[in-house]
Order: structure tokens, then C-alpha cells, then sequence
């Protein structure tokens, strides 16, 4: 069910933060879930979420379940949401009153471009669909993939 809009960038801002946090949890789950496989030790922990993601393509890839390949697709659209969200989250947004708000990225190089609310929203519906994306073959394809190849 899509977010509620207000026309808030700051509360816009504040739902893709946790959003985005809760598919990075997501993205542990699958590696806790895989360590019958391969551990997930501590210090892989610690590693960014798109190093996270490369680990659980490599050991997903090796499963033979019905949605394996959707999966593997919902990772990589996983690590382009989080990418999107770095942007916005990493960057400074700049409210304006007479003209529309404004990103300015925290990297060299990079234009500053208009930021809208409803492109925030949308990021953080997006990341929402997406962490119940990887969650919904965790729920029985996974295991069941898991037990045959044991």
C-alpha cells in the first residue's frame, strides 16, 4: 500500500531513510538464511549493502527454486534503489520558496537538480516493495531449494 502523500520533503526524506534501512535488514535475512551455504561472519556484517547483495547473487545463482531469477533481478533493483537513496540521503536538499526545492549532491561534479516530494515517496514505496520482494522466496522457495541440495 503506497505511502499517504503530504507534500513534505523532509517526511518524504525521513521514510526512504527507514525504508531503505529495513531492505538492508532484508538483505542480512537472506545471508543468515544462506549460511547453511556459505557463514555470514561478523565481519561481513559490517560490509556496504552492495557487497552484501554481490554475496547473495553469487549463493542465490547456485539454488535451483521457481523464482530464482526473479530474485537475482530484484537484487540488482535493490542495489540501484539503495544507489538512488545514497543520492538523495547523502546529499544536501535546499528548500526554496519561490522556486522548486534542490539537490545538491555530496560528490564532486555532480549538477544540482530539482528534488519533488513525490520523487521521495516514490523511492520509499519502491525500497518497501522491493524488501518484500527478496522476503517473499524466503518464505518457502529458499528453504525448500535449501533442503534438495543438502
Amino acid at each position: 500500500m503506497p505511502l499517504q502523500r503530504d507534500n513534505d520533503v523532509v517526511r518524504g526524506l525521513g521514510f526512504v531513510a527507514l525504508y531503505a534501512a529495513y531492505l538492508e535488514e532484508q538483505i542480512d535475512n537472506l545471508l543468515f538464511m544462506l549460511q547453511s551455504i556459505e557463514q555470514f561472519p561478523e565481519s561481513e556484517q559490517r560490509w556496504q549493502t552492495s557487497r552484501k547483495i554481490e554475496k547473495a547473487k553469487r549463493l542465490v545463482h547456485g539454488l535451483v527454486f521457481e523464482c530464482r531469477d526473479a530474485l537475482l533481478a530484484d537484487l540488482d533493483a535493490s542495489k540501484q534503489l539503495l544507489d538512488w537513496r545514497n543520492e538523495v540521503i547523502h546529499g544536501r536538499i535546499y528548500a526554496n520558496f519561490d522556486r522548486p526545492d534542490t539537490l545538491k549532491s555530496g560528490r564532486p561534479n555532480i549538477p544540482d537538480r530539482i528534488v519533488k516530494p513525490d520523487e521521495l515517496y516514490d523511492l520509499a514505496d519502491n525500497l518497501a516493495e522491493a524488501r518484500l520482494a527478496l522476503y517473499r522466496p524466503m518464505i518457502f522457495q529458499i528453504p525448500c531449494s535449501m533442503q534438495v541440495n543438502q
